[in-house]
């Protein structure tokens, strides 16, 4: 795998003691949502982050799903998958590394997951 970054080892990295807290509690329980990381120019945000991937186990995947969908666990795959799933019971795996998405300083949460459709929102209301 070639990278366009060095990586620096989550160990060697010095300082930060929140912030490495907070990244390796959101590494053992997802669940929590993400980490919102805030500071100057070059106090080593985005390094802290990469060097932690390479600590985060293999996750197994769906073979040729854009989505990286479970391939057991209904409950965490695309609609695609779900059907395939329910109408054969399996689907192809593989294991790969996590891999870190990097997203323009200008990015908006409404980029980045989307919004709601409010007219078929306010339709189905509506109808209720």
């Amino acid at each position: 795998m070639h990278h366009k970054f060095v990586i620096f080892p989550f160990t060697a990295m010095v300082g930060q003691k929140i912030l490495k807290k907070a990244l390796l509690i959101n590494a053992i329980d997802p669940s929590i949502g993400g980490v919102l990381i805030k500071g100057d120019k070059g106090t080593g945000k985005s390094t802290f982050v990469r060097s932690l991937s390479y600590l985060l186990p293999e996750i197994e995947i769906v073979e040729g799903c854009s989505f990286n969908c479970h391939p057991s666990d209904i409950k965490l795959m695309c609609h695609s998958c779900q059907e395939k799933y329910k109408n054969g019971g399996t689907l192809p795996k593989l294991s790969k590394r996590m891999e870190i998405v990097d997203m323009p300083i200008s990015a908006t949460e409404d980029m980045v997951i989307g919004t709601i459709d409010i007219k078929k929102v306010l339709k189905k209301e509506l109808k209720l």
